[in-house]
């Protein structure tokens, strides 16, 4: 069951220009009203968490039959004219969970990094700014991860959800980072 207070909706597809306004033309056409929501978008994919309630109510929406078009319509804007394997649209388990983990969670699953376009230069440029990640076991249960790679904004949060994601403990961390770079140690 959704909370009382608003219905989450979790999407993820390929992404294109006009991607989200259609599917906020799609929620309007069903009286949802977006409370908010958080899209993340990586290489050609799109992943989004959207709170909406029932426009005439306030609240969540509960009606089984209502939850179910509004998935069915989204899920066919996700799919547009190729994604028929890859689009996805559910609603969010109950409970409350970090809206940017989860986009992480769905990122992850979706596997998007694998994908790697062959065009030559670019190739090149991707390999020379690609992270350096090393493994030291220095006990049965411990392991030292040393990562380097280009500063960005939410670069922490996501190897911490990563290594989550992987199973890791993460016991205790050291960031340096210069002007471009940051180096890790977990």
């Amino acid at each position: 069951m959704p909370s009382e207070e608003h219905t989450s909706i979790e999407l993820a597809g390929t992404d294109r220009p006009g991607l989200l306004s259609e599917v906020c033309a799609v929620l309007a056409d069903l009286r949802c009203n977006v409370v908010n929501a958080e899209i993340w978008t990586h290489n050609t994919r799109a992943a989004a968490v959207v709170h909406v309630t029932d426009d005439s109510t306030g609240c969540a929406i509960t009606d089984p039959k209502r939850l179910l078009m509004i998935k069915d319509l989204l899920c066919n804007v996700l799919k547009g004219n190729d994604d028929l394997k890859t689009a996805k649209t559910m609603l969010s388990a109950p409970g409350v969970m970090h809206r940017e983990r989860r986009l992480h969670q769905i990122m992850f699953a979706d596997r998007d990094y694998e994908r790697v376009e062959k065009t030559g230069v670019r190739e090149v440029e991707e390999r020379s700014s690609r992270p350096q990640v090393n493994l030291l076991n220095i006990e049965k249960d411990y392991t030292v991860i040393t990562m380097r790679a280009k500063d960005r904004p939410k670069l922490l949060f996501d190897i911490i959800c990563t290594l989550t994601d992987m199973q890791y403990v993460v016991f205790h961390g050291m960031v340096n980072t210069t002007r471009m770079d940051a180096n890790q140690v977990r």
